[in-house]
C-alpha cells in the first residue's frame, strides 16, 4: 500500500510517470492478495488532513 500511495502522491506532485509505474507495481500485489486499491483521499483521511491542506505546503 506504501508504494501506492507513494505513486499517489508522486502524480499529485506531477511525477507522472514515476507515480504511474510505482501504482502499476503496487496494484499487481494488491491485486494478488485480494486487497483494495487506496486512494489518496484515503491517505489524506487516514493522515487527518484535508485534500486542500497538502496544496498549502
Amino acid at each position: 500500500m506504501l508504494e501506492r500511495w507513494s505513486g499517489l502522491l508522486l502524480i499529485h506532485s506531477g511525477r507522472e510517470v514515476e507515480g504511474t509505474l510505482a501504482i502499476e507495481r503496487a496494484d499487481a500485489a494488491l491485486d494478488l492478495l485480494g486487497l483494495g486499491h487506496p486512494t489518496l483521499e484515503g491517505l489524506f483521511q487516514e493522515l487527518g488532513l484535508e485534500g486542500d491542506d497538502l496544496a498549502e505546503t
